[in-house]
């Protein structure tokens, strides 16, 4: 299956962290399974990680935040995204991840982000075959 985890998600995946977030990326990864993202979403976690309260929060350094962001960059398969594609969402910041599945044919999108499981964007991913999951469906998925 091809998987994109939303950059939320991918925030609480980090090294420093034990926690569901981090068992998907690590389970997507030493899997079959392939892990989308795009330079836009690495670079907006990028930004998200060196937030002075997540850094302290995280223990992230800033040689961590690289590290991090290049391991999934080596780790995963890059969309290269498209700017004329749109996608029906409330939140224009959440464009890119949408970007991201649509284009990447992604299998699933794994996010927490209510918007992502309303209409008109849930039902828009359903018609392009992507099943909307937050964290605990998809673990579940994995695991079945």
């Amino acid at each position: 299956m091809k998987i994109v985890l939303d950059t939320t998600i991918l925030v609480r995946a980090n090294e420093h962290t034990h926690g569901l977030a981090r068992e998907l990326l690590t389970s997507i990864l030493e899997s079959e399974h392939t892990l989308l993202v795009s330079n836009e979403m690495l670079h907006e976690l990028a930004s998200v990680l060196r937030y002075p309260r997540l850094r302290a929060f995280y223990g992230l350094t800033e040689n961590l935040v690289f590290d991090y962001i290049v391991f999934l960059r080596r780790s995963s398969e890059i969309v290269t995204l498209d700017p004329l594609v749109t996608a029906p969402i409330r939140d224009v910041n959440d464009i890119i991840v949408m970007q991201t599945a649509i284009i990447g044919e992604a299998d699933i999108l794994c996010t927490k982000d209510e918007d992502s499981f309303e209409k008109p964007a849930s039902e828009y991913l359903g018609k392009m075959g992507i099943a909307v999951l937050d964290d605990i469906a998809l673990m579940q998925r994995l695991r079945s």
